[in-house]
């Protein structure tokens, strides 16, 4: 498992996927800092109070974390997607399970080395943009590192879903259909969101439901609670789709990082059932 988790972190690297993020990374982080300098400048000879900068730079910085949100979606539905299919239909894996190598080594390697290279990417990204705005506003997150953890629960929820499509659907596929499931999994969430402000049992419901089946909504929900300040919850009414008024419960927590688990189980047992 550890060796195919290496050979799946070399062959990202080799097909200059590291090298094309890093530099994408950087040229969004650089918007985002001319961003937040336009920030602090004098606007028609004012300069805003250090409480108004710090209010705004929580808000923008939310909206930001809702981005790399969607990267990491993306990136771990469209990582994960060829990671099974495209070797099975070239043929690739035929001479490699001739070797005492079992299929659910082969699913919880790529599974790991899929994770470790998010998780990576998730640190220094998220780090990066944490230095940006402290430099130019002042502000530091509440709990940065916690955030971070949870935006990789983003991203591992999706590497999960993925790979149990992908043991029996084409790469294609099964990277629309996880990424048409986080949509409809985000919009229910809403949907919830919104019935919880306006005491709809019947929508309330399709939001928990949506969170059970899907849990990457609940992490993105336990991220940004811990990037925002006090004063900003407090301020927080109703439904805010870039937001969010309270972190979600422990119970709903267990449940995701549990799901997560049992997917991968899905695709381990579905796949080492499938006909090569």
């Amino acid at each position: 498992m550890i060796r195919i988790a290496l050979l799946t972190l070399h062959e990202m690297v080799r097909r200059r996927l590291v090298v094309v993020t890093v530099l994408l990374t950087v040229g969004i982080a650089a918007l985002t800092g001319w961003g937040f300098h336009l920030l602090v400048m004098p606007h028609h000879g004012r300069v805003r109070p250090h409480g108004e900068i710090v209010q705004i730079a929580a808000t923008m910085l939310a909206l930001v974390a809702y981005m790399f949100n969607l990267i990491f979606a993306l990136g771990g539905a469209f990582l994960a997607a060829p990671q099974l299919a495209n070797e099975v239909e070239s043929g690739l894996l035929l001479p490699v399970l001739t070797r005492p190598v079992s299929r659910v080594e082969i699913v919880a390697g790529k599974f790991v080395g899929l994770t470790l290279l998010l998780a990576a990417y998730a640190f220094l990204a998220g780090m990066l943009e944490f230095a940006i705005v402290f430099v130019t506003t002042g502000y530091w997150p509440p709990h940065p590192f916690a955030a971070l953890a949870f935006l990789c629960g983003v991203a591992v929820t999706m590497l999960a879903v993925t790979f149990a499509i992908g043991s029996r659907l084409s790469a294609i596929a099964s990277g629309v259909a996880a990424v048409v499931l986080y949509g409809v999994a985000w919009i229910c969430g809403v949907v919830g969101d919104i019935g919880a402000s306006a005491r709809s049992v019947p929508f309330e419901r399709v939001g928990t439901i949506s969170h059970l089946l899907l849990p990457s909504d609940t992490f993105w929900r336990a991220a940004v609670f811990r990037l925002e300040p006090a004063a900003m919850v407090a301020g927080l009414h109703g439904s805010v789709p870039f937001a969010a008024t309270a972190s979600p419960p422990a119970a709903a927590l267990a449940w995701g990082l549990a799901w997560i688990v049992a997917m991968l189980g899905v695709a381990s047992v579905s796949f080492s059932r499938r006909d090569l």
